[in-house]
């Protein structure tokens, strides 16, 4: 039967070939080109029969949904369980068990209008949000914020929620939590002026915070905020904020075990082997349907399966073999040789964080305060060659505090549209550093220490030659990962520090310039930020044209204040074999969600067999 098919394929190419022919091309080129058509050859009947083949075993086009089957990842071990004491994005089980009142907007991706690629989530772009838990929101006023639930969503049936319909009274009381507890995210960035008990009523506190929050009733939320802060509070307490049953804590013990975990989410938590394997299974009962499928109802695969391998090499030797489905953050370098050794594999790559060496600006005794000696030391750095020689090319020179990508088009100036105070910074001239050094004070130059992980010694030992060369003497003090990560989280360090510019993922929260924060790692204390921060609590929801304005202004301020070496931004990739499907590599949608997006992957198993695995 596959023989006859093949046969009748290609006695239909012959067919089409020769009536293509019989329309007397007028070129000589153009009859040799059709000549050629009409010749068959092995391999293209090798091919054609391998595609009946695949057909006869039930694979499907990539773009068909396909429901079923075992998606297996790589994971991390679990940190905290409970999001009662901890930052919610660090509790990392709640973005496959819980679920958010918003999200980002799935038909905005690539699988749909191409709006953007969701390298960094949606960047303050309230047109990239969309509803989950809420089926809409409305701002009535300056200082009101309403959510429509959606009706019937209903938690797994686990003890002690046991399929209940999740409610608007659950959403307000874990808002009340989430800003009123020492250890929750909305409490330390927005404190109260003391921590207490839930109350029907918001502590005061930080400007910013909720005053008071409430259920209309059973499925509307009313918060009300000051009204300088409504655009940052819809999305804070909207797309940053889970919901989970309160009567895990109000009549039981909390979340203390794995087994405890039960949420409204599409993925139920069903197994865990610590330093080995965690386990979810669908969620029969979830609520969403596919926007671009609205027939179907998520999520698509069975079961997920997150392996536990902090070993990068056998990480590669466990993709490699199709032992996991897919890998997010390669280097590139493993990339390319994934990509050598398996030509099959499918990628996309995005600009990651790029690291930053800032010395404190807040101390008068350190040279770091004057804006020359700062010009100067990026100007001391061969950053062309770091990213051609070190990097390979694989990376772009301007990554901060946008990426010259998909969805950052609205904030982000190129470098040769910069004002020069800002290009200068990316060009190598030593001589011009030696003189900022001298008209800033310092004709000799000066020493000064600098901490990072032992992971980055490496490029800190070229920063460290180039620096030498305007007589700055730089000694570097490596630390391992978990004294570094203390360092940087407390600022604990005496002069320079090497970390992340984690701005990037968020920039309405001024992550890097707000005064406090930890990832502020050079101390800025600029009143000019304060006021960009008053514009993106005012207007990136209602004014969003002067949001992106501003955004676009503050970060060409920012670079000029040179408060750091700004160094070239590397790519990363994303990686995944064929029968893992409608992922497209994306990374990150709405607010700080980069696992919620696996309700909406399929995987085709059939054309896993086909291919030996």
């Amino acid at each position: 039967m596959k023989k006859k098919i093949v046969w009748m394929l290609v006695s239909c190419l012959m067919v089409l070939s020769l009536v293509i022919a019989s329309c007397g091309p007028k070129e000589a080129a153009k009859e040799e080109e059709i000549g050629k058509a009409t010749v068959v050859t092995a391999e293209e009947e090798k091919a054609a029969e391998e595609e009946v083949a695949v057909e006869e075993e039930g694979i499907l086009p990539p773009e068909v949904p396909k429901y079923g089957g075992t998606l297996v990842s790589l994971g991390g071990d679990f940190g905290p369980i409970d999001p009662t004491k901890a930052q919610a994005i660090r509790v990392g089980h709640m973005m496959w068990t819980s679920s958010e009142l918003m999200q980002g907007d799935w038909t905005k991706g690539p699988q749909g209008t191409g709006e953007t690629m969701w390298d960094w989530g949606f960047l303050g772009d309230i047109t990239l949000e969309a509803g989950e838990l809420a089926e809409s929101w409305e701002l009535p006023d300056d200082t009101t914020i309403i959510y429509h639930l959606r009706h019937g969503i209903r938690y797994q049936n686990k003890p002690p929620a046991n399929g209940r319909e999740l409610t608007a009274d659950d959403v307000v009381w874990n808002i009340h939590y989430q800003f009123n507890y020492p250890g929750c995210w909305e409490t330390m960035s927005y404190p109260p002026t003391k921590p207490d008990y839930v109350t029907d009523r918001m502590l005061p506190g930080d400007p910013r915070r909720p005053t008071s929050v409430k259920a209309l009733d059973k499925y509307t939320v009313q918060v009300k905020v000051p009204a300088a802060s409504q655009a940052i509070m819809l999305l804070e307490i909207g797309d940053n904020l889970y919901t989970n049953p309160p009567e895990c804590w109000t009549t039981g013990k909390g979340w203390t075990d794995w087994r405890d975990v039960v949420g409204s989410g599409p993925f139920i938590l069903t197994d865990y082997v610590p330093s080995s394997l965690i386990v979810y299974t669908k969620h029969p009962n979830y609520f969403e349907n596919d926007p671009l499928h609205p027939e179907n109802r998520l999520p698509y695969i069975d079961t997920l399966r997150l392996l536990i391998i902090p070993d990068a090499s056998t990480q590669l030797a466990a993709f490699r073999t199709g032992r996991i489905d897919m890998m997010q953050g390669v280097t590139w370098e493993n990339a390319k040789l994934l990509r050598e050794q398996c030509p099959e594999v499918k990628w996309y790559k995005r600009l990651g964080n790029a690291s930053i060496a800032a010395g404190r600006m807040d101390k008068a005794d350190l040279p770091f305060r004057h804006l020359k000696v700062r010009q100067a030391m990026n100007m001391a750095i061969n950053k062309e060659a770091f990213l051609n020689e070190y990097l390979k090319g694989e990376g772009a020179m301007l990554t901060y505090p946008f990426t010259p990508t998909k969805g950052f088009e609205k904030f982000y100036t190129p470098l040769e549209e910069m004002p020069e105070e800002v290009q200068m910074l990316f060009r190598y001239d030593p001589a011009r550093a030696r003189e900022l050094l001298k008209e800033a004070g310092y004709p000799n130059g000066f020493k000064t220490t600098i901490y990072c992980s032992s992971t980055a010694v490496d490029e800190l030992s070229m920063f460290k030659a180039w620096l030498a060369d305007v007589n700055i003497t730089m000694e570097i003090k490596p630390l391992d990962f978990g004294a570094w990560f203390g360092m940087w989280a407390a600022r604990s360090y005496e002069e320079m520090f090497y970390g992340p510019l984690t701005g990037l993922w968020a920039p309405f929260e001024q992550l890097c310039t707000k005064t406090g924060m930890y990832s502020n790692i050079a101390y800025i204390d600029d009143p000019y930020f304060a006021e960009v921060g008053t514009v993106i609590g005012r207007d990136m929801v209602k004014n969003p044209e002067n949001y992106y304005k501003t955004m676009r202004e503050a970060a060409v301020y920012e670079l000029s204040l040179a408060w750091g070496i700004f160094m070239p931004g590397r790519y990363s990739y994303n990686m995944w074999w064929p029968w893992v499907q409608n992922w497209y590599g994306v990374s990150w949608a709405g607010w700080a969600n980069t696992n919620d997006l696996f309700k909406y992957y399929w995987i085709d198993p059939a054309l896993k067999k086909s291919m030996g695995y």
